[in-house]
């Protein structure tokens, strides 16, 4: 099949237009037709290569879940697609570069892209968001294509405000123990050691404190810079294939981590396929995306296998069976949705279990978490202060 852009009027007078797959362009026209538009332009469509998101900032899922729920509100209310997006980017709701996007968004569908082209021109739009609006303005349901982004993206956000309060003492506590350890650092060690001379030996903790104290003081501006760049080569390499893979090697080494990693991964596929399969993608497509979106490279090189079995004629079931990186659960559900014909429903129900186990495990791995930290603080501290006293006697014997 072949893609061809058109320009139709739809039946309430406006101009509407987007892609459309089909054997032959008379058969794209048949198709359009049937659907109550009146065709005024259609061509064939050069193919492009979806591109993942590749700005080295991009946007945060809560700004695209944002903007794809109002766009799907405006637009449900009779908007046209480029005049809803020129009012988005006047939001200052959005971030300011975000806004800038969507103004060249606007000057692109305003220059003849489709919305779908124009997104894809930005590179900063994510390729799940990009092949729902390709469905959408194909099947002419971008309305329906819309709301369904807005409702996975809003969903991705809550799962992760969930972890985020979740971790939240956790890291609490570790900045805890990081500012007892700047502060007699930085405090209470100078004070004490200038209240013996300032040149009474030291040894052990004491010493390596003494050696973190100066070397803070004397470089804290290259540190800055090294733990800034760390910190964004660290987010960007943790996005690859490898940083994948070192995620899971250190999963391995906490069962509990290992397990919620896996269903975490399993929500994200199975809610992802539902939401391209109710839209109109591709198995094929919908299989890949919805592996990267799981972020597990066990998974994303199992669909690799998966894809090319479906294409030489295998049931989608029984290639994901054979890849054994799903639990029975999952295959089962997927063998009752084709049988069904209601594969889209059926995953939408197997990725709302899997949340609602993710949850479970989440506060679970918290009960575990919260005593261990506790423990290690406490420990610490009692550590901290048992060094001090040591040193100060050691100190006092030796001016005695």
């Amino acid at each position: 099949m072949a893609d061809y852009r058109y320009q139709v009027i739809n039946k309430k007078g406006k101009t509407e237009s987007g892609k459309i797959s089909a054997n032959s362009q008379m058969e794209a026209l048949q198709l359009l037709t049937s659907q109550g538009f009146v065709v005024t332009s259609i061509k064939p469509a050069q193919r492009t290569k979806l591109r993942s998101r590749t700005a080295l900032f991009p946007i945060s899922v809560k700004e695209v879940s944002l903007f794809s729920r109002q766009l799907s509100t405006m637009v449900s209310a009779g908007v046209r697609i480029r005049d809803a997006v020129q009012v988005l980017s006047l939001q200052p709701v959005f971030s300011r570069r975000f806004r800038r996007i969507l103004t060249e968004v606007v000057l692109l569908i305003e220059g003849g892209m489709s919305f779908s082209e124009a997104m894809q021109h930005t590179r900063v739009f994510d390729s799940l968001f990009i092949n729902l609006v390709i469905a959408g303005e194909a099947g002419g349901v971008l309305e329906e294509a819309l709301i369904r982004v807005a409702d996975f993206y809003e969903s991705m956000v809550d799962l992760q405000q969930q972890v985020k309060s979740a971790m939240a003492y956790p890291i609490f506590m570790m900045l805890f123990a990081v500012m007892i350890v700047g502060v007699i650092s930085f405090f209470i060690l100078p004070n004490l050691i200038s209240a013996f001379g300032g040149d009474a030996p030291v040894s052990g903790i004491m010493a390596m404190l003494l050696s973190l104290n100066d070397i803070l003081t004397n470089h804290w501006l290259l540190l800055l810079i090294g733990g800034i760049a760390l910190i964004i080569g660290g987010k960007l390499f943790l996005k690859t294939k490898y940083g994948r893979t070192v995620k899971d090697l250190f999963a391995k080494l906490l069962p509990p981590v290992q397990r919620l990693r896996k269903m975490t991964a399993v929500e994200r596929f199975t809610r992802t396929l539902a939401v391209l399969v109710s839209s109109g993608v591709d198995i094929p497509t919908a299989l890949d995306l919805s592996s990267e979106v799981s972020e597990s490279n066990s998974i994303v090189n199992a669909m690799v296998r998966a894809v090319e079995e479906i294409r030489a004629g295998e049931t989608i079931h029984g290639a994901l069976q054979r890849q054994g990186v799903f639990p029975p659960i999952v295959i089962s559900m997927v063998e009752t949705g084709e049988e069904t014909g209601k594969l889209d429903v059926v995953m939408f129900k197997v990725a709302d279990f899997y949340r609602n186990q993710v949850k479970a495990a989440l506060k679970q791995l918290i009960s575990l978490v919260e005593p261990i930290m506790i423990l290690f603080i406490g420990g610490f501290v009692a550590f901290l202060a048992y060094t001090m006293y040591d040193a100060i006697f050691a100190l006092q014997q030796t001016i005695g």
